[in-house]
């Protein structure tokens, strides 16, 4: 038909005056597509959560993250501050904050513990009073009232795990931190709470504030647990916990009240009694599931 030559390739018509073959057509097409291809960024690491697998260059991964859904409870039911419970026979109190710190998580594998990998510099105070610069592994957690899922850390081991440790209170280390000194938004910061003491106590690893009855005109109690009458408790849950590969770790970390306050005699007004007694209470407050 029209144009065809017997043996030989067809040819198209471009503009008047101007013939191209074939393979000339196709030249073409093959210099402008390779002028105009670039290549894809993303993740091609498949431990990323991010992971990409029609990217052509590797860039900006992003790895799985150890997540505490924090649940707080009293007995059966969600913990809401101020709201009347019964801790005793016929003896009603209310809670009225609670915070505290956690920090040092480690999870369990074949009887390996494995902790997060970030890490951060935050200002200390020197031996002399001087300010110096520690490294810390950045587990730090800040637990309030709220139902959330408070991030960890970065974590890529993968597979099962039989147990989660952990602590309540601040490492030695992390005493000496300058609260003015750290990051805006981490948990060393000042807080509303007036969580740091000074240099020669620290932080407070947990605050309670509660009253010891039901009466509108009780004064509030606040209980302060810090060195040197609280040393750290550190906590191992045991269960069945399972990571996949390329995905977030989340755990749920319920807080039961009703055992903080088990065996604490509030009609007493023996506040060192109190916080003695909460203290050997705190292993069986946390249970950790998945």
């Amino acid at each position: 038909m029209g144009n065809r030559k017997p043996g030989g390739l067809s040819r198209f018509r471009v503009m008047p005056g101007l013939w191209l073959s074939g393979c000339g057509v196709l030249a073409c097409c093959m210099l402008f597509f390779s002028n105009c291809y670039e290549p894809r960024e993303g993740c091609l690491d498949i431990e990323a959560t991010n992971f990409d697998a029609a990217a052509d260059k590797n860039c900006c991964c992003t790895y799985p993250a150890l997540n505490m859904m924090f649940l707080p409870r009293y007995d059966t039911l969600i913990w809401k501050p101020d709201t009347a419970y019964e801790y005793a026979p016929g003896k009603w109190f209310r809670l009225k904050q609670a915070v505290f710190y956690l920090s040092d998580f480690q999870i369990v594998q074949n009887g390996t513990a494995i902790s997060v990998s970030d890490t951060i510099g935050l200002k200390t105070w020197g031996p002399g009073g001087d300010t110096t610069q520690a490294t810390f592994t950045d587990d730090f957690l800040l637990i309030r009232r709220t139902v959330v899922a408070y991030p960890v850390g970065t974590f890529r081991p993968s597979g099962a795990f039989e147990s989660v440790r952990f602590q309540v209170g601040l490492p030695a280390g992390a005493q000496q931190v300058i609260p003015a000194l750290a990051p805006n938004g981490h948990p060393l910061r000042p807080q509303p709470e007036d969580l740091w003491l000074g240099r020669d106590t620290g932080y407070v690893a947990m605050k309670l504030v509660l009253t010891r009855d039901t009466l509108g005109s009780t004064i509030p109690d606040t209980l302060l647990f810090h060195r040197p009458d609280f040393s750290n408790v550190q906590l191992q849950k045991g269960g069945m916990f399972s990571h996949e590969s390329g995905y977030d770790f989340t755990l749920r970390l319920t807080a039961d009240f009703r055992e903080m306050f088990r065996n604490v005699d509030l009609s007493s007004g023996d506040i060192s009694a109190w916080k003695t007694q909460i203290v050997a209470n705190l292993p069986e407050v946390f249970r950790v599931t998945q």
